[in-house]
């Protein structure tokens, strides 16, 4: 049994090769494969072969041609019948399957196993991939397509063979495969004729992810086992991740910024403020010509109020969310309905009230650590600032309160400190006279008779 088993074996393998069955091969006898005195001169034997293999020219897409010998041989000096083809591909190595030599070492087993390129099988498995497509027949239609794509590599069948087992795996609902097509298709022909559609379908399917992700929601780590249109995890991740992919492999495409802009919307609609912010913010500065300007400018302004948390924290959002009110009344000044300019004109007032809270803070914090001058400060900017507000009379009357205070706490050692002489810089500081301190609070008063101006009363007095 062992040993038929082992003739089985052995038998396969000389059919795959195309040993047997080749008329050829079978002359070949023991004699021919291990002789090395070169004394037989039959065609296609190894020794015929040692004697003529440097002499030898490869042709492309056929095998090695001997001069004054009809017919061509392969890398061993056998015969063979069909085209062969040794590509060469240079390719950048990431690793040991993309590394040159062992991509050539492939290119040349499947060329012997007549698995290569081939022009002819190419344009047959493509023809019969385009009769599938038409007859609905995607599985089949995706099948061919892959069997052109591998026989004509680097040709104008392969980018159409690639697009169109995308189109099949789309039409036949396994959205995660096409997605993988069209990544690599733009990948290896990033000026593909296909690059328009392969966008749209590329948007529909995020949007189908992120929409499903909305109709039911699930953890980043629960598997998905039966559902060919979705990704096996994390739908929603994969959505964002291909609207990103849109804008950065067709950025001047006409789905770039509403891949950008549906981006912002998922993150905003989900209290992703930070995130939403920067895709809103791309959105602005990357195109200015997109029709979603209005929107990201709006929306925008509401991720900086969402994000800015308080008096205690950083007021950058507060400044940005300033700098958004201007930009919205000057650039859309004619866009605005009343609703928007009312709802603009209560943005502003609270922004108002919020920079007014934070300065009030900080005085308060000042005032508490006796460090009055700085306390003196902030409560005449928020008074002058803000003078209507409630805050604003308070700073005032606190200011008024503080106004002969020191400007800096008293310390236990300064008969200590007083021992040691002041650096020169002090001393220049000291000497500079002061010119209209800002912290004076200047409060217009009643205008005296006969007389057209008004006078200023400090504070103070």
């Amino acid at each position: 049994m062992q040993r038929n088993s082992s003739f089985l074996a052995t038998f396969l393998l000389l059919v795959g090769f195309g040993i047997l069955g080749n008329p050829d091969c079978l002359a070949w006898g023991p004699s021919d494969w291990f002789s090395s005195s070169g004394e037989s001169a039959q065609v296609g034997t190894p020794a015929w072969w040692k004697k003529h293999k440097k002499t030898a020219v490869f042709v492309p897409g056929e095998g090695f041609r001997v001069e004054g010998v009809e017919g061509y041989f392969d890398d061993q000096g056998r015969p063979i019948q069909t085209h062969v083809a040794k590509v060469v591909k240079q390719k950048e190595s990431k690793g040991l399957l993309n590394d040159i030599k062992v991509i050539e070492q492939v290119d040349e087993i499947k060329s012997q196993l007549g698995m290569g390129a081939d022009a002819t099988v190419s344009q047959q498995a493509y023809a019969q991939g385009e009769d599938y497509f038409r007859r609905q027949e995607y599985a089949k239609a995706a099948k061919a397509f892959k069997e052109a794509i591998a026989r004509g590599p680097d040709t104008q069948i392969e980018q159409d063979a690639m697009f169109y087992q995308g189109e099949s795996y789309f039409f036949d609902k396994k959205y995660t495969k096409a997605i993988d097509l069209y990544d690599q298709l733009l990948e290896k022909y990033p000026n593909s004729l296909h690059l328009d559609k392969v966008v749209q379908r590329q948007f529909a399917i995020a949007r189908y992810w992120e929409q499903y992700h909305d109709y039911d929601p699930n953890w980043v780590t629960t598997p998905n086992f039966i559902d060919d249109t979705r990704p096996l995890f994390d739908t929603l991740g994969h959505a964002m991740k291909t609207y990103e992919n849109i804008r950065l492999k067709d950025p001047t495409g006409p789905l770039a910024d509403a891949a950008v802009m549906t981006t912002a919307n998922s993150y905003f609609l989900r209290g992703r403020y930070n995130d939403a912010d920067y895709q809103y913010k791309i959105l602005r500065e990357e195109y200015p010509q997109s029709k979603h300007q209005f929107e990201a400018h709006i929306l925008g302004l509401q991720c900086k109020l969402r994000m800015y948390q308080g008096p205690n924290y950083d007021g950058g959002p507060l400044e940005d969310a300033k700098k958004l009110v201007k930009q919205l009344k000057q650039q859309f000044s004619g866009e605005l309905s009343p609703e928007e300019r009312q709802r603009l004109a209560t943005i502003q007032a609270q922004l108002n009230e919020a920079f007014a809270e934070r300065d009030f803070a900080i005085a308060t914090y000042y005032d508490e650590t006796e460090h009055f001058g700085s306390a003196k400060f902030y409560y005449a900017k928020v008074a002058r600032e803000y003078p209507e507000s409630e805050l604003g009379v308070k700073a005032r009357e606190r200011y008024a309160e503080i106004a002969g205070e020191p400007d800096h706490p008293e310390t236990k050692v300064a008969w200590f400190l007083n021992m040691f002489p002041e650096n020169r810089e002090r001393k220049t500081l000291q000497q500079v006279p002061m010119i209209a301190p800002e912290s004076e609070i200047s409060i217009a008063s009643q205008p005296v008779a006969g007389q057209g101006d008004v006078t200023q009363v400090s504070a103070e007095e």
